[in-house]
Protein backbone atom coordinates (compact mmCIF):
# COMPACT_ATOMS: atom_id res chain seq x y z
CA UNK A 1 0.00 0.00 0.00
CA UNK A 2 1.37 3.38 -1.01
CA UNK A 3 1.85 6.05 2.17
CA UNK A 4 1.52 9.14 0.04
CA UNK A 5 -1.35 9.64 1.87
CA UNK A 6 -1.57 11.62 5.60
CA UNK A 7 -2.09 9.00 8.22
CA UNK A 8 -1.38 8.94 11.99
CA UNK A 9 0.90 6.61 13.81
CA UNK A 10 -0.12 6.49 17.92
CA UNK A 11 1.77 9.69 19.15
CA UNK A 12 1.06 11.84 16.01
CA UNK A 13 -2.43 11.34 16.68
CA UNK A 14 -2.61 11.91 20.14
CA UNK A 15 -0.17 15.25 19.51
CA UNK A 16 -3.40 16.37 16.53
CA UNK A 17 -5.84 15.84 18.98
CA UNK A 18 -4.36 17.57 21.65
CA UNK A 19 -4.10 14.70 24.09
CA UNK A 20 -1.34 12.70 25.78
CA UNK A 21 -0.24 9.27 24.00
CA UNK A 22 -1.13 7.42 27.23
CA UNK A 23 -4.63 8.79 27.35
CA UNK A 24 -4.54 7.68 23.30
CA UNK A 25 -3.44 4.20 24.54
CA UNK A 26 -5.85 4.27 27.59
CA UNK A 27 -9.00 5.31 25.57
CA UNK A 28 -8.01 2.63 22.49
CA UNK A 29 -8.08 -0.30 24.87
CA UNK A 30 -11.38 0.71 26.47
CA UNK A 31 -12.92 0.97 22.87
CA UNK A 32 -13.61 4.68 23.36
CA UNK A 33 -11.17 4.96 20.36
CA UNK A 34 -11.28 2.72 17.31
CA UNK A 35 -8.41 0.80 16.33
CA UNK A 36 -6.03 1.81 13.80
CA UNK A 37 -7.53 0.93 10.30
CA UNK A 38 -3.87 1.07 8.25
CA UNK A 39 -2.25 -2.35 8.62
CA UNK A 40 -2.99 -2.31 12.10
CA UNK A 41 -0.92 0.08 12.54
CA UNK A 42 -1.81 3.33 11.92
CA UNK A 43 -5.10 5.78 11.77
CA UNK A 44 -6.11 6.84 8.64
CA UNK A 45 -6.46 10.50 8.11
CA UNK A 46 -10.36 9.36 7.43
CA UNK A 47 -11.17 7.95 10.45
CA UNK A 48 -8.72 10.54 12.33
CA UNK A 49 -11.24 13.06 10.97
CA UNK A 50 -14.17 11.76 13.20
CA UNK A 51 -12.44 12.02 16.53
CA UNK A 52 -11.87 15.78 17.17
CA UNK A 53 -15.49 16.33 18.04
CA UNK A 54 -15.54 13.33 20.44
CA UNK A 55 -12.08 14.13 22.82
CA UNK A 56 -13.91 15.57 25.44
CA UNK A 57 -16.35 13.18 25.83
CA UNK A 58 -13.30 10.49 25.79
CA UNK A 59 -11.72 12.60 28.49
CA UNK A 60 -14.26 12.57 30.50
CA UNK A 61 -14.97 8.88 30.03
CA UNK A 62 -11.26 8.35 31.16
CA UNK A 63 -12.01 10.49 34.18
CA UNK A 64 -9.09 12.72 33.12
CA UNK A 65 -8.99 16.38 32.67
CA UNK A 66 -6.76 17.99 30.24
CA UNK A 67 -3.95 20.63 32.36
CA UNK A 68 -3.65 23.70 31.46
CA UNK A 69 -0.49 24.53 28.92
CA UNK A 70 2.62 24.79 31.63
CA UNK A 71 3.75 28.31 31.93
CA UNK A 72 6.27 29.54 29.66
CA UNK A 73 9.66 29.26 31.58
CA UNK A 74 12.54 32.49 31.19
CA UNK A 75 16.27 32.51 32.47
CA UNK A 76 15.33 35.21 34.87
CA UNK A 77 12.61 33.10 37.55
CA UNK A 78 13.68 29.61 36.20
CA UNK A 79 15.49 29.81 39.33
CA UNK A 80 12.85 31.09 41.31
CA UNK A 81 10.24 27.85 40.78
CA UNK A 82 10.63 24.98 43.97
CA UNK A 83 12.46 21.78 42.58
CA UNK A 84 9.72 18.53 42.34
CA UNK A 85 9.94 16.67 45.88
CA UNK A 86 12.22 13.90 45.85
CA UNK A 87 12.05 11.28 48.35
CA UNK A 88 14.86 10.44 50.50
CA UNK A 89 16.71 7.34 51.26
CA UNK A 90 14.10 7.12 54.47
CA UNK A 91 11.49 8.10 52.89
CA UNK A 92 11.42 5.59 49.96
CA UNK A 93 12.57 2.75 52.68
CA UNK A 94 9.26 3.73 53.89
CA UNK A 95 7.75 3.89 50.61
CA UNK A 96 6.78 1.68 47.44
CA UNK A 97 7.26 2.44 43.88
CA UNK A 98 4.99 0.03 41.47
CA UNK A 99 7.86 -2.50 41.20
CA UNK A 100 8.20 -2.89 44.98
CA UNK A 101 4.73 -2.86 45.56
CA UNK A 102 4.48 -5.32 43.44
CA UNK A 103 6.97 -7.80 44.90
CA UNK A 104 5.44 -6.60 48.23
CA UNK A 105 1.96 -8.17 47.25
CA UNK A 106 3.41 -11.04 44.88
CA UNK A 107 2.23 -9.51 42.03
CA UNK A 108 3.91 -8.59 38.23
CA UNK A 109 4.23 -5.71 37.45
CA UNK A 110 1.31 -5.32 34.69
CA UNK A 111 -0.91 -7.36 37.08
CA UNK A 112 -0.57 -4.24 39.14
CA UNK A 113 -0.88 -1.68 36.79
CA UNK A 114 -3.75 -3.52 35.44
CA UNK A 115 -5.39 -3.43 38.37
CA UNK A 116 -4.51 0.08 39.20
CA UNK A 117 -6.57 0.95 35.49
CA UNK A 118 -9.41 -0.69 37.23
CA UNK A 119 -9.63 1.08 40.29
CA UNK A 120 -8.44 -1.99 42.46
CA UNK A 121 -5.53 -0.84 43.87
CA UNK A 122 -5.35 3.02 44.86
CA UNK A 123 -2.77 5.47 43.63
CA UNK A 124 0.04 6.46 45.26
CA UNK A 125 -0.60 9.11 48.25
CA UNK A 126 3.00 11.06 48.77
CA UNK A 127 4.35 13.98 47.13
CA UNK A 128 6.49 11.74 45.67
CA UNK A 129 4.06 9.73 43.57
CA UNK A 130 4.83 6.74 45.90
CA UNK A 131 2.41 4.43 48.21
CA UNK A 132 3.04 4.96 51.77
CA UNK A 133 3.43 2.11 54.00
CA UNK A 134 0.18 2.60 55.67
CA UNK A 135 -1.57 2.33 52.94
CA UNK A 136 0.11 -0.74 51.16
CA UNK A 137 -0.37 -2.43 54.28
CA UNK A 138 -4.34 -2.50 53.42
CA UNK A 139 -3.90 -3.98 50.13
CA UNK A 140 -2.60 -7.93 50.63
CA UNK A 141 -6.55 -8.94 51.67
CA UNK A 142 -7.46 -7.56 47.82
CA UNK A 143 -4.87 -9.21 45.78
CA UNK A 144 -7.22 -12.86 45.53
CA UNK A 145 -9.77 -10.44 44.05
CA UNK A 146 -7.06 -8.34 41.64
CA UNK A 147 -5.68 -12.17 40.54
CA UNK A 148 -9.73 -12.69 39.58
CA UNK A 149 -10.22 -10.21 37.55
CA UNK A 150 -6.63 -9.30 35.78
CA UNK A 151 -5.77 -12.57 35.32
CA UNK A 152 -2.37 -14.78 35.25
CA UNK A 153 -1.53 -13.96 31.74
CA UNK A 154 -0.59 -10.78 30.22
CA UNK A 155 -2.70 -11.48 27.02
CA UNK A 156 -1.85 -11.71 23.38
CA UNK A 157 -1.28 -9.48 20.07
CA UNK A 158 -2.97 -9.89 17.33
CA UNK A 159 -0.75 -11.68 15.58
CA UNK A 160 -0.06 -14.28 18.34
CA UNK A 161 -3.63 -13.84 18.87
CA UNK A 162 -4.36 -15.15 15.40
CA UNK A 163 -2.06 -18.34 15.89
CA UNK A 164 -3.46 -19.20 18.81
CA UNK A 165 -7.19 -19.65 17.83
CA UNK A 166 -6.04 -21.13 14.26
CA UNK A 167 -4.58 -23.80 17.11
CA UNK A 168 -7.40 -23.84 19.05
CA UNK A 169 -9.89 -24.17 16.16
CA UNK A 170 -8.28 -25.61 13.10
CA UNK A 171 -9.11 -22.05 10.70
CA UNK A 172 -7.04 -20.24 8.81
CA UNK A 173 -7.10 -17.51 11.27
CA UNK A 174 -5.24 -13.55 10.46
CA UNK A 175 -4.42 -10.90 12.59
CA UNK A 176 -7.27 -8.84 10.55
CA UNK A 177 -9.94 -11.23 11.90
CA UNK A 178 -8.51 -10.55 15.44
CA UNK A 179 -9.27 -7.02 14.79
CA UNK A 180 -12.71 -7.11 13.21
CA UNK A 181 -13.72 -9.23 16.57
CA UNK A 182 -12.38 -6.13 18.65
CA UNK A 183 -14.08 -3.90 15.73
CA UNK A 184 -17.43 -5.57 17.08
CA UNK A 185 -17.01 -5.18 20.11
CA UNK A 186 -16.74 -9.32 20.35
CA UNK A 187 -13.79 -9.32 21.66
CA UNK A 188 -12.08 -6.09 24.19
CA UNK A 189 -8.21 -5.78 24.96
CA UNK A 190 -6.91 -5.87 28.29
CA UNK A 191 -4.15 -4.27 28.24
CA UNK A 192 -1.10 -2.98 25.95
CA UNK A 193 2.15 -3.46 25.05
CA UNK A 194 3.71 -0.37 23.63
CA UNK A 195 0.80 0.79 22.15
CA UNK A 196 -0.36 -2.32 20.81
CA UNK A 197 -3.58 -4.07 22.46
CA UNK A 198 -3.72 -7.33 23.74
CA UNK A 199 -6.23 -10.16 24.28
CA UNK A 200 -6.94 -12.17 27.23
CA UNK A 201 -6.51 -16.35 26.48
CA UNK A 202 -10.04 -16.81 28.28
CA UNK A 203 -11.89 -14.46 26.01
CA UNK A 204 -9.91 -15.81 23.45
CA UNK A 205 -11.16 -18.86 24.70
CA UNK A 206 -14.61 -18.28 25.23
CA UNK A 207 -15.11 -16.83 20.74
CA UNK A 208 -17.68 -19.13 19.54
CA UNK A 209 -16.62 -20.78 16.12
CA UNK A 210 -19.48 -19.17 14.77
CA UNK A 211 -17.61 -15.71 15.78
CA UNK A 212 -14.61 -16.49 13.99
CA UNK A 213 -15.95 -17.86 11.02
CA UNK A 214 -17.86 -14.77 10.30
CA UNK A 215 -14.84 -13.07 11.05
CA UNK A 216 -12.65 -14.88 8.63
CA UNK A 217 -15.75 -14.51 5.55
CA UNK A 218 -16.04 -11.39 6.10
CA UNK A 219 -12.37 -10.83 5.00
CA UNK A 220 -12.40 -13.01 2.34
CA UNK A 221 -16.03 -11.14 1.10
CA UNK A 222 -13.86 -7.61 1.28
CA UNK A 223 -11.26 -8.96 -0.47
CA UNK A 224 -13.10 -10.28 -3.28
CA UNK A 225 -15.39 -7.33 -3.27
CA UNK A 226 -11.85 -5.05 -3.47
CA UNK A 227 -8.89 -3.70 -4.87
CA UNK A 228 -5.24 -2.21 -4.06
CA UNK A 229 -4.42 0.67 -5.29
CA UNK A 230 -1.84 -1.19 -7.97
CA UNK A 231 -4.72 -3.42 -8.47
CA UNK A 232 -7.14 -0.61 -9.54
CA UNK A 233 -4.38 1.19 -11.40
CA UNK A 234 -4.09 -1.65 -13.30
CA UNK A 235 -7.51 -2.41 -14.03
CA UNK A 236 -8.15 1.53 -15.28
CA UNK A 237 -4.59 1.39 -16.92
CA UNK A 238 -3.35 4.01 -14.94
CA UNK A 239 -0.27 4.52 -12.83
CA UNK A 240 -0.71 4.49 -8.90
CA UNK A 241 -0.24 7.98 -8.64
CA UNK A 242 -2.92 9.13 -11.05
CA UNK A 243 -5.50 6.55 -9.29
CA UNK A 244 -4.81 7.63 -5.71
CA UNK A 245 -5.19 11.37 -6.59
CA UNK A 246 -7.78 10.89 -8.90
CA UNK A 247 -9.41 7.99 -6.44
CA UNK A 248 -9.09 11.46 -3.15
CA UNK A 249 -10.32 13.89 -5.52
CA UNK A 250 -13.74 12.10 -5.67
CA UNK A 251 -14.20 11.17 -2.61
CA UNK A 252 -13.22 7.45 -2.97
CA UNK A 253 -11.13 6.50 0.47
CA UNK A 254 -9.64 2.88 1.45
CA UNK A 255 -11.22 1.03 3.39
CA UNK A 256 -9.58 -1.90 5.06
CA UNK A 257 -6.51 -3.45 4.29
CA UNK A 258 -6.06 -0.43 2.48
CA UNK A 259 -8.23 -1.74 -0.54
CA UNK A 260 -10.91 0.33 -2.70
CA UNK A 261 -14.62 -0.97 -3.17
CA UNK A 262 -14.24 -2.28 -6.77
CA UNK A 263 -17.52 -0.73 -7.51
CA UNK A 264 -16.07 2.44 -6.53
CA UNK A 265 -12.79 2.09 -8.95
CA UNK A 266 -15.44 0.59 -11.57
CA UNK A 267 -17.29 3.93 -11.26
CA UNK A 268 -13.66 5.99 -12.42
CA UNK A 269 -13.43 4.33 -15.81
CA UNK A 270 -15.73 6.67 -17.53
CA UNK A 271 -13.39 9.93 -16.61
Amino acid sequence: MSQNRADFGPVQLARWLGIEEPQLRRAQNRGLIPPPDIDDKRWSYTLAKTLPERVEAILAALELKQDPAPPVSTPSDAGNRPAAPRASAAQRRETFGPVQLSRYLGLKTWQLQRARERGLVPEPDTEQKRWSKELAQTLPDRVEEILTIVGDHPGLGSEKAAEHLAQRTGLEVERADVQLLAERGVLRPVGDFRGWPLYALKDLDALTPADITASISDRHAWIEASLSSEEAAQLLGWAVGKFEVTAERHGLTPGRFGRYARADVESLSAL
